[in-house]
């Protein structure tokens, strides 16, 4: 009795409080009236589910924007079923004259049938578009621009997605800036880059920014302006003019690589022993070179110098050479040319032309002049 009330003081004040928690019913029950089930029972109830048969996907087909898709675009039953359950608020409308006005107007402007289809797949949004203020304008703002013709159609197969940016905000901002560092003296016509003045300026196919935005479309929307003013100051400060082809060149391969990665792929080429100036050269000549990595670059280098003995202005006059494969390309055909070398007959043919003839040579006239011989 003693040790029953010692208990009772010293876990009293710890047990008391479990009086106002609800208890938790088990989770199964051992009672008579409650039984597990058989195992027997449990397989059959699973059996019976897997059994029940699945009801299809709802069918648009007898929808508004279901026949357009079907009748109109060519679309497939299941394609245009996806694109409804993808996008189900295309379902309240009953009118499509505006999807097609924008389908008759991409068709006259030469867009493909793929394209069509590609357009209205991945951007359903587009079937709501307003042609008159949203479709039409941004269309013949591009050919007002320069982009006509091939390089117009190259935009609207590649990059329709342009329809969803905003005219005055974006694509003439954009184009502004580009026109400013691209044609300078297209630029100095517009008193106001912000105004929508910009849009009535015609320029000719000859236009350095209508050839680099069809080259890279997405300099419209991702990089913002101060983004392309970092890769301006980069491309300035290789010495290459602004307005110039190479300057364009250039500015397209550097605005589909990040900023920092331009950085240091060209301090890798001044770490390979190559001046400020000779960088220059060499970007300006084969701007691609920026894509090439370190290692390739490095193990090219040591191929043509040590192996090829070529001397480095030899290689900034033609950069070419540091991205091609060494073992498909560069050993094959300097062994091909020792091989001519040892040829009493061939030697002064051979020494007649400097090394770099043979690594410029096409395979065609490779394998006629050089390995041809060879083969005798």
């Amino acid at each position: 009795m003693a040790a029953t009330l010692l208990v009772r003081s010293v876990f009293g004040p710890m047990v008391e409080p479990l009086k106002h928690i609800h208890a938790i019913p088990p989770v199964i029950s051992l009672s008579s009236s409650r039984r597990l089930q058989s195992p027997t029972k449990l397989l059959s109830a699973f059996y019976s589910i897997l059994r029940t048969p699945i009801s299809p996907p709802p069918s648009f087909e007898s929808t508004p924007v279901a026949s357009f898709l079907l009748n109109e675009c060519g679309f497939s039953l299941d394609e245009a079923n996806s694109i409804c359950r993808r996008k189900p608020d295309l379902l309240g409308h009953k009118s499509y004259d505006n999807a097609r006005q924008t389908l008759h107007f991409l068709r006259y402007k030469g867009l493909n049938e793929i394209s069509v289809r590609k357009l209205f797949s991945h951007n359903p949004a587009v079937l709501r578009f307003s042609f008159q203020s949203r479709v039409k304008p941004k269309v013949e703002f591009l050919e007002r621009i320069g982009l006509t013709g091939q390089k117009l159609l190259k935009v609207l197969n590649r990059s329709l997605w342009f329809l969803n940016l905003n005219l005055s905000r974006t694509l003439e901002q954009k184009v502004c800036f580009l026109q400013s560092v691209l044609d300078p003296h297209l630029a100095a016509l517009v008193s106001n880059p912000k105004s929508d003045k910009i849009a009535g300026k015609v320029v000719s196919n000859h236009s350095l920014t209508a050839s680099v935005i069809s080259q890279n479309s997405r300099l419209l929307s991702s990089p913002t302006v101060k983004v392309l003013e970092g890769f301006v100051k980069d491309v300035e400060g290789m010495g290459i003019e602004k307005g110039s082809k190479a300057f364009a060149r250039c500015f397209v391969v550097l605005s589909v690589m990040n900023r920092d990665t331009v950085k240091r792929k060209l301090e890798n080429l001044r770490e390979l022993g190559f001046t400020e100036e000779e960088v220059g050269i060499l970007v300006k000549r084969m701007p691609t070179l920026l894509w090439s990595s370190e290692d390739k670059l490095r193990q090219n280098l040591k191929f043509l110098v040590e192996e090829w003995k070529l001397p480095r202005n030899v290689l900034l006059s033609y950069p070419m050479a540091l991205k091609m494969s060494t073992e498909k390309r560069l050993k094959p055909r300097l062994i091909a040319l020792r091989d001519l070398r040892m040829k009493n007959k061939s030697t002064k043919e051979a020494e007649s032309y400097p090394p770099v003839h043979y690594i410029r040579m096409s395979e065609r006239d490779f394998h006629c002049k050089v390995a041809s011989r060879l083969a005798k």
